[in-house]
């Protein structure tokens, strides 16, 4: 029985992606679609557990045969689970107990294809002015680039987003877009981004029209 573990939302897309998405993922990736349920453990992005049951097939797959199976899976729904440093412990307890440790060998990297959303995510962070950018999710970064800390940033915009969702939805103003917070000393804006939210730091005197713009251009595209 694996730990219950925080859950960070669902996501569909290629096992291959999540490299791209959360790099540096530690928990639980538990799929549950129309082609069967399993899970793959992962710690600092690295797997090192899986184990997979095909829908009416009889099949049931661990270790290195399920990790290749679903790395190369077009697409699977699956939901992330975050786990802590004693819930790592005991998830890979489960794994050794069950034999559904993966080698160094099967342990196939991650980041074979890189999704549409990190193209975008690295534009953004090339713009002049720009100190870092952040998707996130329920306050936890899933996949940043540039310089900060990334886990207080991810914590801040997700209360700053909820309170910008609740003062429109009380003012009756529609969906938020953006929220803008400028000082002397920089800028900071937070726009969703499908089921995600993104977050992005840049100084003072960033040109924020072409920022917004890039954002546009990631939430008009797929997430």
């Amino acid at each position: 029985m694996l730990p219950d573990g925080v859950s960070l939302g669902r996501l569909q897309g290629p096992l291959a992606a999540l490299a791209s998405i959360s790099p540096h993922f530690t928990g639980a990736v538990r799929i549950d679609g129309p082609g069967g349920t399993g899970f793959v453990l992962a710690q600092s992005g690295n797997p090192y557990a899986a184990a997979f049951e095909v829908t009416g097939r009889d099949l049931l797959l661990g270790g290195d045969e399920a990790y290749r199976y679903l790395l190369d899976r077009p697409s699977l729904d699956y939901e992330l689970i975050a786990y802590t440093a004693e819930e790592t412990g005991a998830a890979r307890e489960v794994a050794r107990e069950t034999g559904c440790l993966v080698s160094e060998a099967g342990a196939k990297p991650a980041a074979r294809t890189g999704p549409e959303g990190a193209d975008c995510l690295e534009r953004i962070a090339r713009q002049p002015g720009v100190i870092a950018v952040s998707v996130f999710h329920e306050g936890f970064a899933l996949q940043s680039l540039g310089s900060a800390d990334f886990e207080q940033v991810a914590a801040v915009a997700e209360d700053l987003l909820r309170a910008g969702t609740r003062i429109t939805d009380d003012m009756s103003m529609g969906d938020l877009a953006q929220v803008i917070l400028e000082t002397p000393a920089g800028k900071l804006i937070i726009a969703p981004y499908g089921d995600l939210s993104l977050c992005i730091l840049a100084r003072s005197d960033a040109n924020l029209g072409l920022i917004r713009l890039s954002i546009r251009g990631m939430q008009d595209g797929p997430a």
